[in-house]
């Protein structure tokens, strides 16, 4: 939109000012959030949608591996099907978000979903990959409109002090629902097509049910002018997130979350079969540790936290990161695959401490009536980060420099931002 279109603009009037500080409510466990109306429906309808997103691709990638003899061009194409719209779709799902009420467009954006099951049904029954590919394109599209909901949505749901509490639920699930989707969609994916059908329609009807129950905050900002432009939407998501310093710092260590999480994830197969020579059962072993690792930094940063918003815990995170990094790069012979995925440990969980208080951060501190928005701008930039990544990681191996090269690489940036960089502690 123009720059004169006043409501992409968020009021400074709905924010805290810097210095102010927080009023603690009283807290709540794990255990009250689950039972609790306000967080339940919106973490269940995130981990249902997690879960079928990965088993779809998992599933389609064996498909393809299997049924027409290993092209791998067309696993990766699966990927960025799934990923791509992201860059694309943000920018009107975080106007959307902050238009309507997000209750009801998670409501809706999961009923559609259910059609794109239907998509991904037919595609499994009649074992036809052009059909999977547009059903795994329609749920990366759906799952670009809910990303700013979901996030948008704590916020108006629970006291700034539950969100650190709450992200590090919600980040721990997400986590564990890929990695149970990759592993039942990789099981399943050269048989039992009914069963895959079955599946992906009832985690689709699983998350729809989930997401009419979410409370109904009501609208942000109802008088918002839509903009379907991408590049012009996604401007002016960037200058939202940049309409305080604060902010804009938040979405940018969340993006260095994903930039360092993409390099990690990538290199775990090729270090794990080039440097340590184990197979795909070991691969899977560090991706479950790397989940676990992820849950436990991310309720570390909750209780690190106190209730506050602050981005400390993210700068230890990152030296920890820097360490873990370097400590893989050091390791040299096969004997030492327990000690990697002891450091792989310390490296994902090192994530969770720079994820939970940069989610929370961008929540907390963006306008009322912009918060979808601030979310939807740190996707895209976070987005291009790991596209950035993924393009430098491509480009790297194939000029043969080796994967514990590329983590001492990883772990000197790291290290870098950890100690030099400019962050918020506390608001």
């Amino acid at each position: 939109m123009p720059n004169s279109n006043p409501a992409c603009t968020p009021s400074r009037s709905t924010s805290k000012p810097p210095g102010n500080k927080l009023t603690v409510a009283p807290r709540e466990g794990p255990i009250s959030l689950f039972l609790s109306r306000r967080f339940a429906p919106l973490f269940w309808c995130q981990a249902f949608a997690a879960f079928n997103d990965n088993f779809l691709k998992t599933a389609l990638a064996v498909l393809i591996l299997y049924r027409l003899h290993g092209q791998s061009a067309l696993v990766a194409l699966a990927g960025a099907a799934f990923v791509g719209p992201s860059l694309f779709v943000s920018g009107i799902s975080g106007q959307l978000a902050d238009r309507f009420d997000k209750a009801g467009v998670a409501t809706r954006v999961k009923l559609v979903e259910i059609a794109a099951a239907g998509l991904a049904v037919a595609g499994f029954l009649l074992q036809s990959i052009p059909i999977l590919f547009a059903a795994l394109l329609a749920f990366g599209i759906l799952a670009s409109l809910f990303g700013p909901v979901k996030y948008g949505l704590l916020p108006d749901l629970l006291p700034t002090p539950q969100l650190p509490l709450a992200n590090a639920l919600v980040d721990f699930a997400t986590f564990a629902a890929i990695l149970l989707g990759t592993a039942v969609g990789g099981l399943l994916g050269a048989r039992a097509p009914l069963v895959l059908g079955i599946i992906v329609m009832g985690f689709a009807l699983l998350a729809f049910g989930a997401a009419a129950l979410i409370p109904r905050p009501g609208a942000a900002q109802p008088n918002l002018r839509l903009n379907a432009n991408p590049y012009t939407a996604a401007r002016d998501l960037i200058r939202v997130l940049r309409s305080t310093r604060d902010l804009w710092n938040a979405a940018l260590v969340n993006t260095w979350f994903w930039f360092a999480g993409i390099i990690s994830l990538t290199l775990l197969p090729v270090i794990t079969k080039t440097a340590f020579h184990r197979g795909p059962d070991a691969v899977t072993l560090g991706l479950t540790i790397f989940c676990i690792g992820i849950g436990a930094g991310s309720f570390l940063a909750a209780k690190m936290m106190h209730g506050t918003i602050s981005l400390k815990p993210a700068r230890l995170g990152t030296i920890m990161v820097g360490i873990g990094a370097l400590a893989v790069a050091s390791l040299a012979t096969p004997a030492h695959f327990i000690a990697m995925l002891a450091v792989l440990f310390v490296i994902s969980a090192s994530g969770g401490l720079i994820a939970v208080p940069s989610f929370a951060a961008v929540q907390a501190w963006s306008a009322s009536n912009a918060r979808a928005r601030a979310v939807a701008g740190t996707n895209i930039i976070s987005a291009a980060a790991m596209l950035a990544a993924s393009l430098l990681l491509t480009a790297l191996l194939h000029a043969g420099i080796g994967a514990r090269a590329i983590f001492a690489g990883l772990g000197a940036l790291a290290l870098a931002l950890g100690l030099i960089a400019p962050l918020t502690i506390r608001r």
